[in-house]
């Protein structure tokens, strides 16, 4: 078997030829392997010659088993022969015209993974990112456990902030009613924010039998296209006003509530659940700072054929995602006034992102020297809760349960390096270095397809996230 080896840029080229011998004994080898399917008459299955079978069904009958075993095989042993390539997905066949000699040809092209060209990666200086957990951080965590716990009580007084109104409720525009605009019953906490601007506080005052029309405008950016920055009416008729009682923070509400005994207890578990989510938030923004500035430093270019396929695996992960919650991709994208079209256009940039994040790391792995150990691996596996999760994942994924937590321990080694290599002292307004080129993030773990979006009511809002105090 003849072969050359061509690397370029972002692919690998093989060229195969076989002469007549060798190619031979590929079509004899198919003829072994799959002699037993065919029926010739006189023969049992199996022990029918191969000239009976080429004579019954054609001269080209084992023609495909030979091919595809003589690509196979030829390609096995050029990567065989070329272990620092890193390829991606199968390689594109293409068969070529035999020179004389030989008998049969082809070109197996397979894309590579792109090389890393690492810039700085240490001693860089970024901006201050600090997480501290104060009194208020713990009485806002305290306030909303004993929300949750309260009870819900009629009133005849006019409404106010907090209050729960029982309502029904007719949207126009125009005078026209629109879809989605009309319910019945509906439970509305007034100072929830759930619906668009303006609802909420026009029913402030009101009491229960009392009508009123509120007005507003949609925001510009709603999702109900033809609802954007349209003003419209909600006739709105009050059945009941509902305050809501607060228990009262005792020993008592602790330990029916909570996991602890005391409010003492409570309020330093509190602290102490709060400290390790801020600590958690600091090192996961590091990390992504950090590693968008090293990317930034890096060159790599990733070839088309690699970001598509990122960007399917991104969109099959939304689907996965969404499927937790019962919500078909149709339905999300269209809600969002997007398309599977639209979001694969859009995830193009940050598909790319995510992969040239991985090579970076990849090679900042090698170029370091990061390992895991066999003793790390089983330090790790001492936690009973981790090593049960490392099997699950291996049943249900397949694939080897400490190889699992291997990826896991090398992935927090890396992270550990960066962070422990680069500086977060620049305080606000202080001079960054410029960056050579721009990056996003290194993932869409938090990326809004992996939410669940909120329910459909053209009168409503989704509920804005409250960050932690700084």
């Amino acid at each position: 078997m003849k072969s050359t080896f061509e690397k370029k840029a972002a692919e690998a080229v093989f060229k195969i030829a076989l002469n007549a011998e060798e190619w031979e004994k590929e079509i004899e080898s198919a003829y072994q392997r799959t002699k037993k399917r065919y029926k010739i008459p006189g023969f049992r299955p199996g022990h029918a010659p191969r000239r009976f079978i080429e004579m019954h069904y054609g001269q080209g009958v084992f023609f495909d088993a030979a091919v595809d075993a003589c690509i196979n095989n030829a390609y096995a042993e050029q990567m065989a022969a070329h272990p620092e390539l890193e390829t991606f997905g199968q390689p594109d066949v293409a068969f070529d015209k035999p020179e004389e000699g030989d008998a049969f040809a082809f070109t197996l092209t397979v894309t590579l993974y792109p090389e890393v060209k690492l810039g700085e990666y240490k001693g860089i200086k970024l901006p201050k990112i600090e997480y501290n957990v104060s009194d208020d951080d713990v009485q806002a965590r305290i306030d909303a456990d004993l929300h949750h716990a309260s009870r819900l009580e009629k009133t005849d007084r006019a409404a106010k902030s907090g209050d729960v109104t029982l309502i029904d409720y007719v949207g126009t525009v125009d005078g026209v009613e629109f879809e989605g605009g009309k319910a019945s019953d509906y439970e509305l906490k007034l100072g929830s924010n759930t619906f668009i601007p303006g609802f909420e506080d026009g029913l402030i005052g009101i009491k229960a039998g009392e009508e009123r029309d509120v007005n507003v405008k949609f925001p510009d950016e709603y999702h109900a296209e033809a609802l954007k920055g349209k003003p419209a009416v909600f006739h709105v008729t009050c059945k009941e006003v509902r305050e809501e009682l607060l228990p009262a923070l005792d020993d008592e509400f602790v330990k029916d509530r909570t996991k602890y005994e005391t409010v003492d207890e409570y309020k330093t578990g509190l602290r102490a659940d709060l400290e390790t989510a801020a600590k958690q938030r600091e090192r996961s923004e590091r990390i992504d700072a950090a590693m968008k500035a090293i990317a930034d430093n890096a060159e790599c270019e990733v070839p088309e054929k690699i970001v598509a396929a990122e960007v399917e695996r991104m969109f099959r992960e939304m689907a996965h995602n969404l499927s937790h919650y019962g919500i078909s991709v149709d339905d999300y994208l269209k809600y969002n006034n997007s398309s599977p079209e639209q979001f694969r256009s859009e995830r193009k940039g940050q598909a790319e992102t995510n992969v040239k994040m991985r090579q970076v790391m990849k090679a900042i792995i090698a170029a370091e020297k990061i390992e895991v150990t066999e003793a790390d691996i089983d330090k790790k596996f001492e936690d009973d809760t981790a090593r049960h999760t490392y099997e699950h994942e291996a049943e249900h994924h397949g694939g080897d349960a400490r190889e699992f937590a291997k990826s896991d321990i090398l992935t927090d080694k890396f992270f550990d390096f960066i962070l422990e290599n680069n500086e977060f002292t620049l305080e606000e307004g202080e001079a960054e270095k410029p960056a050579k080129k721009s990056a996003a993030k290194k993932s869409e773990t938090a990326a809004t397809a992996d939410k669940k979006p909120a329910a459909k009511k053209p009168a409503a809002k989704k509920p804005a996230t409250k960050k932690t105090e700084e």
